[in-house]
């Protein structure tokens, strides 16, 4: 999928690590922030560009998404998988967003090296999908509307690539299915202190945003955000205020929430 894809700011490179040769996408400079992206691959957009004007922005491709096949078990295990690209990029601490399939991937990370986080950001997070759906069993016109309030934003969406499917959705799917919602992993997650911020999108046709409430309810020091006029694909459909909520949350920690210049209610 990298092949097509529109690079904008972004460079592309690969760093050997874990038995794979992984591709990742880079731009930006300063604080790093290290984002993995859904089950489609990396998808670049105006919001990576925005926010590679403020951050070391750096997108890795989960391995096997490529030419090489991946067989590994569990979340867990590709958690270290890109923890060992991290290794490789020479990063010791950083700040983590990840969306949806690499947002589950982001929460198994954060339960294994939460040391190495400086905060995590949950972008429509696939870990836990009560009354939710997967986007292969999608009928093609009800697809882009699951993903997107307003499919005119952002890279033109059709369905999956069949050749991309065949080759990656066996592993997505043993993957999502490994414990999706035992109440064990709730227990890691409650375990988590890292500052999180989880944000949904209010018309979600993938994860159903009820979602939301497991992770606010388990973890310590996590804020929960639904955000209107948007569908599983927030940083397309609300890319100005994607990028404002994050980058002020990346910054600011929990006052985030609170305005940062003084405002008079009658000026």
């Amino acid at each position: 999928m990298s092949a097509t894809l529109n690079l904008g700011t972004f460079t592309q490179r690969s760093v050997h690590a874990a038995g794979f040769d992984i591709t990742y996408y880079e731009a930006g400079v300063g604080t790093p922030l290290v984002m993995l992206p859904g089950a489609g691959g990396p998808l670049l957009s105006p919001t990576h560009d925005a926010l590679a004007e403020r951050f070391r922005v750096i997108l890795i491709e989960f391995p096997g998404f490529g030419a090489q096949p991946n067989d590994v078990a569990d979340f867990d295990g590709l958690a270290d998988q890109v923890m060992a690209a991290i290794d490789a990029l020479g990063l010791t601490t950083f700040h983590l967003l990840g969306t949806s399939f690499g947002a589950a991937c982001a929460l198994h990370l954060a339960t294994r090296h939460e040391h190495r986080l400086i905060s995590l950001t949950l972008e429509a997070p696939a870990k836990f999908r009560a009354d939710s759906v997967s986007p292969g069993e999608l009928p093609p016109e009800k697809f882009v509307p699951a993903f997107r309030t307003h499919p005119e934003r952002g890279a033109p969406m059709s369905p999956p690539d069949p050749e991309f499917m065949a080759r990656v959705w066996p592993m997505v799917m043993r993957l999502m299915l490994d414990g999706a919602v035992e109440q064990a992993f709730v227990e890691r997650i409650a375990a988590v202190g890292v500052r999180t911020l989880v944000m949904f999108g209010r018309d979600d046709g993938i994860i159903n945003p009820i979602n939301g409430r497991t992770y606010r309810a388990a973890m310590p020091n996590c804020v929960l955000m639904y955000v209107y006029d948007a569908a599983h694909d927030i940083c397309n459909d609300r890319p100005e205020m994607f990028v404002d909520v994050v980058s002020d949350f990346i910054r600011r920690g929990m006052n985030f929430i609170v305005n940062d210049t003084d405002r008079l209610i009658n000026p």
